[in-house]
């Protein structure tokens, strides 16, 4: 666990004022910070610190740079348990006198309506927590690697102009990013509860695209420990996909056996974890729902997936692993466990917050934001090159892009195929096509199973973090699905 070296006297210094690599508050510190913010205030029953050192650096072979280096802490201050109102600040002002200022402007805003529900004390839920569940433990976690943020110093500088030059040499038009992460986060209730986690993530991504800019070619790599990147890799394998994607010809749209590289089956399973929730399944909103009028509101003990599918998610996944609580809304700090979610193809478990838990007598857990699928044990897995040798006739997509939903009760999504798209014919890739937009549930892409592969952590582009930075990381297979549905011809590149 790293521990905050400051130039200064005070221990509240923001890591970016550092001449040496970046780091981030130790839980030492964030508690003193914590302790302090709860004693000046009255209004609110527990504090969330989140620290946030980003690294980011785009170049691309036009010679434009794009940079974005920060240091960020967001504060949360929320109420009782069973309120709506809480209140969240980003500073980089830590001294205590600006913290202060922050409480002070934060005492003035109070909810303007009452919650819906008569909110419950405090001491209830701790006693749902730790008598009834004795939830209090926390898995051990190992997220923190040193080299990670060493590379924010150090290691951009010497990698992306060698990226670049690769590209420049191959006669490519790309862009080179690497983007880099360090992130504590410390939630302290007023009841003496207190949660903190670090971490580190890197990703390395290249775009390469031919001098007719027709073509284009992607590939990246993601770890929490940066010395398990390769950068000469990426760019080679980006810059190959990029020369096979060349002299490209329309294929007519419709069903066919899809073998589906690691990304874009990724793209398809990271926009179903918000369909986890229970309560969402239980009121009818999610494919986990059961039809109105069934004697059970979902589909827990169902198959739902191939039986040749696991889902799982675990806070100590060596590639996978992430901080062992509920990280957002009213339950933050909350231990969330180990979990199966599909097992060899049976829906056996969905997430329930806190509040939903206590109604429903199960355990809190959270949605597998960081979700591994894999083969079930005993189920013989597939190269891609096995795959394509195994297909008769079918389409190889690379990965997809602007995946989103059409209907989250049926799970049906959307997007295009993108950076590198392959008619397959009698075993063989036959010639590139051009991209492809689908439309297809993964529920039903997840039941058409024909081959499946080892599990791998898959790069999304460290520009594209959304919810969260960073992006906790997604595992999955490549495999090849039949009756994949390919709705239109698209013009993305």
């Amino acid at each position: 666990m790293p521990v905050l070296t400051s130039a200064s006297s005070s221990p509240f210094t923001p890591a970016f004022m550092h001449d040496s690599a970046p780091t981030v508050m130790s839980q030492e510190t964030m508690l003193a910070v914590a302790r302090m913010l709860l004693a000046e205030t009255d209004d609110h029953d527990s504090v969330t610190l989140v620290q946030t050192v980003r690294a980011l650096t785009s170049v691309n072979t036009a010679g434009a740079i794009e940079a974005d280096d920060s240091d960020t802490v967001r504060l949360n201050f929320r109420g009782s348990f069973g309120r709506l109102f809480s209140l969240s600040v980003a500073t980089n002002q830590l001294e205590p006198a600006s913290l202060r200022r922050v409480i002070a402007h934060a005492k003035q805003f109070k909810p303007t309506t009452p919650p819906p529900l008569p909110p419950a004390k405090p001491e209830d839920l701790d006693d749902f927590a730790h008598h009834q569940y004795d939830r209090r433990t926390y898995l051990p976690v190992s997220l923190w690697h040193d080299p990670s943020t060493q590379a924010m110093a150090t290691a951009r500088a010497a990698v992306v102009p060698r990226m670049v030059t690769q590209l420049q040499t191959a006669e490519m038009h790309g862009t080179a990013t690497i983007g880099l992460t360090a992130r504590a986060q410390l939630v302290l209730y007023r009841l003496g509860r207190t949660a903190y986690c670090n971490e580190t993530d890197c990703e390395v991504t290249v775009a390469a695209r031919t001098p007719d800019f027709k073509t284009s070619g992607w590939s990246g790599q993601a770890h929490r420990d940066w010395t398990q990147l390769n950068s000469d890799t990426i760019v080679t394998q980006a810059i190959d996909m990029a020369n096979r994607n060349r002299n490209r010809v329309a294929l007519e749209p419709g069903r066919r056996t899809a073998i589906l590289g690691p990304a874009a089956v990724a793209q398809l399973l990271s926009g179903m974890v918000e369909l986890f929730w229970a309560e969402s399944a239980d009121v009818g909103g999610t494919p986990f729902s059961m039809p109105e009028g069934s004697k059970t509101r979902n589909k827990i003990g169902q198959r739902i997936f191939d039986p040749r599918l696991m889902l799982v998610s675990d806070p100590a996944d060596p590639a996978g692993g992430f901080p062992p609580f509920f990280e957002e809304g009213p339950d933050q700090g909350f231990p969330t466990p180990a979990m199966t979610w599909i097992d060899r193809g049976v829906l056996t478990n969905l997430a329930y917050n806190v509040g939903y838990a206590m109604h429903r007598g199960k355990l809190p857990v959270d949605i597998p934001w960081s979700p591994r699928m894999m083969a079930a044990p005993g189920t013989k897995t597939a190269t891609i090159d096995e795959m394509i040798a195994n297909c008769a006739e079918g389409v190889y997509v690379h990965r997809f892009s602007n995946v989103d939903f059409v209907d989250t009760r049926s799970g049906l999504m959307t997007g295009v195929t993108r950076d590198g798209c392959f008619y397959v014919k009698h075993g063989k890739i036959d010639k590139p096509i051009k991209n492809f937009r689908f439309l297809d549930s993964p529920i039903f892409a997840f039941n058409r199973i024909e081959m499946i592969g080892t599990s791998e952590r898959v790069a999304f582009g460290a520009k594209s973090f959304s919810r969260r930075i960073p992006r906790l990381p997604v595992i999955v297979p490549p495999m090849m699905v039949g009756d994949f549905n390919f709705s239109a011809l698209a013009d993305a590149v």
